[in-house]
Formats: structure tokens, sequence, C-alpha cells
């Protein structure tokens, strides 16, 4: 150092020399005594206010003291979420064609509704739908998720992106494009079913009253089952590999283990694709909408699509809502279910 000071600026050596200077005097035993009481002093003050009931700083106010850092997101949730709830609710109880004075009716819409054909044939159809949106993919997810997991890592690499990768799209694209598939003059799979000698079931997949569920249902497996697998992958990378072990020694075969240790393990996983898949399914309206528009006739109606046919095509605003909040009361139901039903399973498995 004595050797560069010559090649130093006088300003540079003022400050260098400014610097040593507060050094050595922060390191004497004069500072550090001063800064350990200055610290004692406002710990003593600390605990007094604390004593005597105090919050010794903003941060332990209790109750709504500290409401105001939970302000910013609550607002925004609550302009974006509780706002447009209470509007629909405010809606359903009027009878509004979306360009006069709504007129105000009651439960009217909701006696209605209760009495509408037409709404228990899309809630039917609804709870046909959870079948190819939730139980289909789960198990094959957590089918896929065990045979891939004992695979080497490239492998499983490869595997669960290709499986992932429906999950991307938006289901809107993938319904155009399956109508498209499912074209019975020019689809490729009614072309590939008579190059095959198939003909005979070469149907009308969306205008088929029997097959048209199936035929959308099987597009929404499709676009779920990766999303399932790659939830029960994650959940079983923290499975402890000892209690596989343990298990082969004691002569378990694979779906023992499998029964026994790997489901009982994963159910918290199950929990989250019971819950996203089964709301999917209640909330669904994309897809359908893109292939069929709920048809033929009502054999793919669901609420939602209901909701906006009364809407959007016979200006039943007030209607629509009721309709609108009754599904949502199904989702908040159907969640607190599926809370019950996994806490029960999970004391019964502890």
């Amino acid at each position: 150092m004595a050797g560069s000071s010559p090649a130093m600026t006088p300003r540079g050596q003022r400050v260098l020399q400014t610097w040593r200077a507060a050094r050595m005097s922060s390191s004497t035993p004069q500072s550090t005594l001063e800064q350990a009481a200055t610290y004692q002093a406002a710990n003593a003050r600390r605990v007094k206010k604390t004593r005597l009931g105090q919050p010794a700083s903003i941060l332990d106010r209790a109750g709504g003291s500290n409401l105001i850092y939970v302000l910013p997101g609550l607002l925004i949730y609550a302009v974006f979420v509780f706002v447009p709830i209470l509007a629909a609710l405010a809606v359903s109880l009027t009878e509004w064609n979306g360009l006069g004075l709504p007129s105000f009716v009651g439960i009217e819409n909701y006696i209605q509704l209760f009495a509408d054909d037409r709404f228990y044939t899309a809630l039917g159809n609804n709870a046909k739908f959870i079948i190819f949106y939730c139980v289909v993919p789960l198990i094959i997810g957590v089918c896929l998720a065990a045979i891939i997991t004992v695979l080497r890592q490239r492998e499983r690499l490869v595997l669960r992106t290709l499986f992932f990768l429906p999950y991307v799209m938006p289901t809107a694209v993938l319904g155009i494009i399956f109508q498209w598939l499912y074209n019975p003059a020019f689809g490729p799979f009614n072309q590939f079913l008579k190059a095959i000698g198939l003909g005979k079931i070469a149907l009308p997949w969306l205008g088929d009253f029997n097959f048209v569920l199936p035929a959308v249902g099987a597009v929404a497996t499709w676009y779920f089952f990766g999303f399932c697998m790659v939830v029960f992958l994650t959940g079983m990378q923290r499975i402890d590999p000892q209690l596989y072990d343990a298990a082969r020694v004691d002569g378990a075969k694979g779906w023992q283990s499998f029964f026994y240790i790997t489901l009982p393990s994963l159910l918290p996983e199950i929990r989250v694709v019971l819950l996203l898949t089964i709301i999917a399914s209640i909330k669904s309206f994309d897809l359908i909408f893109t292939m069929t528009r709920g048809g033929p006739g009502n054999a793919t109606l669901v609420p939602n699509i209901y909701m906006y046919q009364l809407g959007f095509q016979l200006n039943r605003y007030g209607y629509a809502a009721a309709v609108a909040i009754i599904g949502a009361i199904l989702v908040f139901a159907v969640n607190v279910a599926i809370h019950q039903l996994m806490r029960r399973a999970d004391r019964a498995i502890h």
C-alpha cells in the first residue's frame, strides 16, 4: 500500500486517511462499550413497553392496527371478486333485459330455476363430465406417475414434457382443433377408421346424441391427465425411499407398495387435483362451446352454456345471473365437501 500511495492524488490520500481513522475509532473499546450500552438501553425500553401492555413496535400491534398492510391486496380482491359477486346477486333478484331499468322480482328467478327441466339436464350433464374432467385423468395421472418415476432421468423428463403439453394449450383452441378432427366427412378420425376397414363405426361424433358427450369428455381427459401426472410426480419426490426399501425387505410386492405407501402419501396432491378438476368441470364452457355449443339438442348442455344462452341470446340477464349464483354455490359446496372428505381420509390413515 505504501508503494502505491505516491500514485494517489492528494484528495484520494485524504479520503483514505479519513476512512482509516474512522475504522480505527470504531474498533476502540470505548466505541464498542458505547454501542453495547445503547443496545441495552433500547432493549430495556422495549421490555418495559411490553410489560406495560404496549406494542414495542408497529409490527407487534395486535388486531386491526396491522390491517393496513392487508388493505392493498384486499381492495384489489374485493373490486375483482366480491363486487362482481354482489352485483350478480343483485341482478339475480331482478328481471332485466340489459337495456331498460331492472324490475325487482325477489326470489322469483330462483323459484323458476328450480322448476326448470333444462337446468336439471345441464346439471346432469355436468355430473357426467366430472368423470372425464376428474376421475379418469386422476387415475391415468397417478398410474403414469408411478410408471415414470422408476425410469431414468432423461426418459422421465421427455415423457413428462410430452404428456404435459396439452395442458399448456387454451381449451378453446383445443375445441376448434378437435371439432375438425371429429368431422364426419373429412376428419382424420373417421378417415383412419375407414382406412383400416372400420367404416361402420365412423360416426358423426359431435352429432350423435349417444356419443357426443364421451367425445367431448375424451378431449377434457386428454387435456387434464398430464397436469394430474405432474402433480403426482411432484408428490412422489417427497416420499422417503426408505419406506419402499422397508416394504421390499418385508416381502411387499410393487402393487402393495403402491396402494399402501404411495397412495396414502399422495393425499395432499389428490386433494389439489380433485379440487381443481371438479371446479374446472363445474365451470366448463369454452371447450364445450367451441365444439358443440351445448348440442345436439341438450346433449352437452352445462350450466355455464345455459347461462350464456339465457343472457346473450334471450336477454334474460336476471335469470342468467341466478344460474351463475347457483354455480358459485356449487363450487363452494364441492370445495368444502372435498376438504372434509380428505380430512377424514387423512385421519383414518394416521
